[in-house]
């Protein structure tokens, strides 16, 4: 007879590694060239993920919703957020760079008008102290609505900034030395890791430039948003992924106190 309880973890998979049970699934979607460049540089673009019409609907929904710049709290306002943070691409590439077991920490949006400014350098970090740790804790997908290009707008990534480890002094935001537009077409997705220093060029054109930001955080990270009320309706809608990305499988996330029959699953999703 087979013993039901699983096997414990006792190691953990290097930042660039791609465990065993993922590869395949990256291999599949061609994301590997991706996983490295997260790995190298800690950015990376993935063109043509949805479909033109998809896009197209996220946006209109997007500027539904919006109000001055933009809009948070999404994920339960239109099934199409839904869809969003469910691509396998995504998903995928989640779970390479901040592990096994990931959360959803937030669904916003941006709308940008022409002479929209920009925001300020930093790194996604926020919550984190420097040195940063050698593992990633938060991974940033920038849905882009519309064209990315310098003079509409486009986030700017300074190359070579997340091996600091650390945040950008005031002397580095001011200056952004050797910053580089990220220009990609409508329907790409701009992924960065929380360690890279990166801001947005002000909008110098006419029209907006309308964005997803979907972050996803390792499973040690507290979400940014709070979907504990529409949790239960959401995880009927969108089945078992959505459960994980809204912590039900983490063996604190329980109403009744730490469930353990998850907690080696926990343990074992948090080294993965």
């Amino acid at each position: 007879m087979q013993d039901p309880t699983p096997k414990r973890y006792t190691d953990t998979l290097a930042p660039a590694a791609v465990s065993d049970e993922l590869l395949p699934v990256i291999e599949g979607l061609g994301l590997l060239d991706n996983c490295r460049e997260l790995a190298d540089r800690g950015w990376t673009v993935v063109e043509n993920v949805g479909t033109a019409e998809f896009t197209a609907a996220l946006r209109a929904t997007i500027l539904k919703l919006s109000s001055k710049g933009g809009a948070n709290m999404l994920l339960s306002k239109d099934k199409v957020f839904a869809e969003a943070v469910l691509q396998p691409e995504l998903l995928a590439l989640a779970e390479f760079s901040v592990g096994r077991g990931f959360l959803l920490s937030q669904v916003a949006a941006s709308v940008r008008d022409k002479g929209s400014p920009c925001i300020g350098l930093h790194a996604d970090h926020n919550w984190l102290p420097a040195p940063f740790p050698e593992h990633n804790m938060l991974l940033t997908a920038c849905w882009t609505c519309d064209e990315y290009s310098e003079d509409g707008g486009a986030t700017l990534i300074v190359p070579g900034s997340g091996a600091q480890r650390r945040h950008p002094n005031q002397q580095e935001c001011a200056e952004m030395q050797g910053a580089i537009a990220v220009e990609c077409p409508a329907g790409s997705v701009v992924l960065w890791d929380g360690n890279v220093w990166h801001s947005n060029y002000p909008r110098v054109i006419d029209g907006q430039r309308v964005v997803c930001h979907i972050t996803y955080s390792r499973l040690m990270m507290r979400p940014v948003e709070n979907y504990a009320l529409a949790k239960t309706e959401l995880t009927e809608l969108y089945g078992k992924r959505m459960a994980q990305l809204l912590g039900d499988d983490d063996f604190l996330d329980s109403p009744n106190g730490a469930d353990y029959s998850k907690l080696i699953q926990t343990f074992n999703n948090a080294k993965r």
